[in-house]
């Protein structure tokens, strides 16, 4: 895996559109920008939060823009923001001084400018996060070993390499060395100066072949780039790695993909035996250690990072008892979390599939419903129908149906699956508008869920606010702060596309037509429109009337008695008291982490210091949880309500509300169990072991688990045989 690494940078809150709250340093995946300047803390980054009002967000921001903002004294000046911090209503803020200044850092990005003149401040955005993304810096590639190679482009003009290099061999060799990616890595995912997308890795031969009428002679090149990954001139020469393929763990069904693939004819019945077999596994979870780690593994590779689910993974693979109080609190707590995350999402685990890059087919081998998938790890090349779509998805052509072949000649190509250079359009582009810059596909091989009958592609066509072919707006630099308001006023937090998505959520389970109902296909095309909009520079405004006109011409509409099969699923799924304890048993701390016979003098002294200690915490801890209670009466709510207005989109942002009491702890962690020297460790281990059996005696096993690194240490040693 690719060993991403993260820096401190500022952060601050603004609620009202006026005041910034909250100041306070915070961790920031490394990306080209943090590693330009000589301090990454001398980035700001503003949450505008949904609380501040658009009139009071438009009266300040263009001071903000021109002179900055001044925090404790200190001025941060405007640097701008990327398309991911729109959707999180965030604004990019740099100190500056002698050395380093907004312009000078823009100037290093590469010519954002020229976006900005072609393509307006939205798409000006998008690019300026190729500088912000999660990246790991790589071996430069100077001009000379770069080749560009022309896209290949279907009958109709669409495009089959959208987004697709190649990398040589040998080359990649030294890549994967230098990031310990293991040897069989084929395909990586990238950004070199304006350039991004895929390179996919050729054996040296292969890859002069296919560069040798394309190349003018002298130096060969150790990576090629087509004009579809070419966003802007300049930039740095240095390869940087934003993620790479490898064997694919099993994948999940969503609630898209379940009423889509219901709407094609997928009997009900194989849902049903997908949602017991799931419910099976996490009953299971409090009493059988070995499901629940293969549970919980499965959890951990399908997200990003989840600092509860990483932790109860260490506790159970350390051999703590499924019995001790705060490991059986734990489990109680993922298991409520399951079944909510199942009745909302039905992310149904479907053990023939796995998510994988697209790459394409540079032979123009493949027939044009044809793919290579080749899974060494899992039985090798799959010759068989697959289903293949890509998330998120709202149409039932979205769904394809498509043989897997094998051909020699294609052995090379692992974990990813490739895509026919030969058909009359481009494939991805078919399935929900994909390409191949970096998209992963949803495939599974598992034949319960192949529909008999395929519908259609939906046919993307101009988009749905679109007033026809116009002249290019003529734009100069000084607009650019005033563009960058009416940029991000009405796209911050995406609300019209929760909107729309969430009505096609709701109105796929009021017909017996699913997501074929023609009033649920009319929402596609916005719902698409919406996703693309801070690069298309559609009118937000146009869209949204379009969407009410929509709701108020369907608003009426009834299906008395009609129950979804969706519902039916929900149905299966038990329904626990969120606070519930399911029967813990007495707070008794198990004995083997109770090391007072190693050193009973030192352990002793930090039996007292957890005394004091506990005082604190406690008084800290409840402080927090007050804060955390007075932010729930108030944001929390108001949440509540948006997503009832608003949609699926929002749910996540209630998840992710900053939690003043996990900082308490965190803090407490670093401060007393933060590691050091050999020796310090080992004393860190006495207390943890001390703090554990004093916090249980006081019935407070939040504290006894602060040192819970060296907790699962000690256990793993017991359960090992190991002093």
């Amino acid at each position: 895996m690719l060993q991403k690494t993260y820096v401190s940078i500022y952060s601050a809150s603004c609620p009202d559109g006026i005041n910034f709250t909250e100041v306070q340093l915070e961790r920031y995946p490394s990306s080209r920008a943090t590693r330009l300047v000589d301090d990454p803390s001398r980035f700001l980054l503003l949450s505008v939060q949904k609380t501040a009002k658009d009139d009071e967000l438009r009266r300040n921001m263009p001071t903000w823009i021109r002179d900055g903002i001044t925090i404790h004294g200190v001025r941060h000046r405007f640097l701008g923001f990327t398309e991911s911090h729109v959707k999180a209503g965030k604004l990019m803020f740099l100190r500056e001084d002698d050395e380093w200044t907004v312009p000078r850092l823009l100037s290093n990005f590469g010519d954002l400018p020229a976006v900005y003149m072609n393509s307006g401040y939205g798409k000006y955005s998008a690019r300026l996060g190729l500088s912000f993304s999660s990246t790991v810096q790589s071996l430069d590639v100077p001009p000379e070993l770069v080749l560009q190679v022309p896209d290949l482009v279907a009958q109709d003009g669409s495009l089959h390499s959208d987004g697709c290099g190649m990398i040589r061999d040998s080359f990649a060799t030294e890549v994967c060395t230098r990031h310990g990616l293991p040897p069989d890595t084929t395909v990586l995912q990238i950004r070199r100066g304006g350039i991004k997308g895929l390179l996919v890795r050729y054996p040296d031969e292969r890859f002069d072949s296919l560069c040798q009428r394309h190349c003018a002679g002298g130096t060969l090149p150790v990576i090629t780039y087509r004009p579809s990954m070419y966003k802007y001139d300049g930039g740095p020469t240095v390869l940087e790695l934003n993620n790479h393929n490898g064997a694919p763990a099993a994948a999940r069904l969503n609630f898209q993909f379940t009423a889509l693939l219901l709407t094609l004819g997928v009997p009900l019945d194989v849902f049903m035996r997908l949602v017991q077999d799931q419910l099976d596994l996490i009953g299971a979870i409090l009493t059988d250690r070995d499901k629940a780690l293969g549970y919980i593994k499965g959890e951990l590779d399908a997200a990003a990072e989840d600092s509860f689910v990483q932790g109860l993974y260490a506790m159970l693979l350390a051999g703590q008892n499924l019995s001790e109080p705060q490991v059986q609190s734990r489990l109680q707590a993922f298991q409520r979390k399951q079944y909510e995350s199942l009745r909302k999402k039905m992310n149904l685990r479907i053990q023939d599939s796995g998510y994988l890059f697209g790459v394409v087919d540079e032979y123009g081998i493949l027939g044009p419903d044809e793919v290579y998938i080749n899974l060494p790890s899992r039985g090798g090349v799959l010759v068989r129908d697959v289903i293949v779509s890509r998330n998120p998805s709202y149409h039932p052509g979205d769904i394809r149906k498509l043989h897997a072949v094998d051909h020699p000649e294609l052995r090379h190509h692992r974990n990813c699956i490739v895509f026919s250079s030969t058909a009359s359009h481009s494939v991805p582009d078919t399935i929900a508008s994909g390409d191949l810059d970096g998209d992963t596909y949803f495939v599974t091989w598992d034949p319960t869920l192949l529909p008999e009958t395929e519908a259609e592609p939906f046919a993307r066509g101009p988009s749905v606010t679109a007033a026809g072919p116009s002249t290019p707006r003529t734009r100069r630099l000084d607009e650019m702060p005033a563009d960058a308001v009416e940029t991000f006023i009405p796209l911050r937090y995406n609300r019209v596309l929760g909107m729309i998505a969430n009505e096609w959520s709701r109105r796929v389970e009021t017909t017996a037509e699913l997501a074929s109902a023609p009033h649920v296909v009319e929402l596609v095309s916005m719902i698409e429109s919406a996703l693309d909009i801070m690069k298309s520079g559609e009118d937000l405004t146009k869209l949204e009337s379009k969407f009410k006109r929509h709701q108020s011409r369907y608003s009426s509409q009834s299906f008395s008695g009609f129950v979804s099969p969706i519902q039916r699923l929900r149905d299966m799924i038990p329904q626990l008291d969120r606070e519930s304890n399911l029967g813990l048993s007495g707070r008794q701390c198990d004995q083997a982490l109770i090391l007072r016979d190693e050193e009973p003098t030192r352990w002793n002294d930090y039996l007292s210091e957890a005394r004091q200690v506990m005082r604190d915490f406690n008084r800290e801890l409840s402080n927090a949880i007050r804060l955390d209670e007075q932010f729930g009466c108030g944001q929390r709510d108001q949440l509540t309500r948006r997503i009832a207005e608003e949609g699926s989109q929002l749910r996540h942002d209630r998840e992710d509300v900053p939690r003043c009491a996990e900082r308490v702890k965190q803090d407490y962690q670093r401060r007393y169990f933060g590691g050091g020297s050999k020796k310090e460790q080992c004393e860190q281990r006495l207390r943890a072991s001390a703090w554990y059996f004093f916090g249980y005696t006081q019935n407070k096993p939040a504290f006894s688990w602060i040192g819970e690194r060296y907790l699962n240490e000690i256990k793993a040693c017991e359960c090992h045989g190991l002093s």
